[in-house]
């Protein structure tokens, strides 16, 4: 279950904020709920990859870095959908949609697909609302856009199930003291 994950990255920052302190422990421990947890993790685990946490010769600094950046891929796989058009003109339909916004320009990944937060994100009927993205281009934020784009059945049916979830999470998740 992700609050497992929580509690998990909680009990390695704390285990690496004892060795080296940094700003990310207090950032998680007064997080008031699961967005604010997550935007806090985003960071802990862009600087977990980064000098900012691995400038050091420690290598328990080093091992705890890497166990505190696999637990914030399990958020990630949580929290973020691929969705790939599911033909040439749904492709064509949400680059149009897509480039209206200036948040928009990178949206797409190199492979065609577009992450978006499932955090960021309302789906009316067929309809997707897209509030942030990730590319290729982006920070370890994401970038914050505002589009919509027609999703097929099958799309509709995954996101569905995948808001649910994240919904059940935002509604029910404690958070690590």
């Amino acid at each position: 279950m992700i609050t497992d994950t929580f509690s998990n990255l909680m009990e390695l920052l704390t285990a690496l904020h004892e060795i080296s302190p940094n700003r990310f422990f207090s950032m998680l421990r007064d997080a008031a709920n699961v967005d604010e947890f997550y935007n806090a993790a985003l960071a802990l685990g862009y600087a977990a990859n980064s000098k900012e946490l691995r400038d050091t010769y420690e290598e328990q600094v080093h091992s705890l870095s890497e166990d505190i950046r696999r637990e914030v891929a399990t958020l990630n796989s949580f929290f973020r959908i691929k969705l790939f058009p599911s033909s040439p003109s749904q492709k064509q339909s949400w680059e149009n949609f897509v480039s209206r916004d200036l948040g928009g320009r990178y949206a797409f990944r190199d492979d065609g697909s577009l992450e978006i937060s499932l955090l960021d994100a309302k789906l009316n009927d067929s309809v997707l609302h897209v509030k942030r993205v990730w590319s290729h281009v982006s920070s370890f934020g994401g970038s914050q856009t505002d589009f919509k784009i027609k999703l097929d059945a099958d799309q509709v049916a995954e996101l569905r199930t995948r808001l649910a979830e994240v919904r059940r999470v935002r509604s029910g998740a404690v958070l690590p003291p």
